[in-house]
């Protein structure tokens, strides 16, 4: 027995339903938090993040070249 309900089964809100409040200023203006998801534009980032970001690719530049990626890296010879 599924759960699932239909999306055209789904009550419509009352017309003069609010947002909480709350709930919006927790969201803010975007979906994700910034530091999950860093806006996309040009300037300066903080020092930990470029140096994070430069750490995280010579990780996977290593794995690649080393061929221990499994999903798109050199063929291992085995398997």
């Amino acid at each position: 027995m599924s759960t699932d309900i239909a999306f055209a089964d789904v009550p419509q809100p009352d017309p003069d339903a609010r947002v909480d409040p709350n709930w919006l200023r927790l969201r803010g203006d975007s979906l994700l938090p910034a530091l999950y998801m860093p806006p996309t534009m040009t300037g300066q980032r903080p020092t930990w993040m470029r140096a994070m970001a430069t750490v995280l690719i010579g990780v996977f530049l290593l794995a690649t070249a080393l061929g221990l990626c499994l999903t798109y890296g050199p063929p291992s010879g085995g398997w």
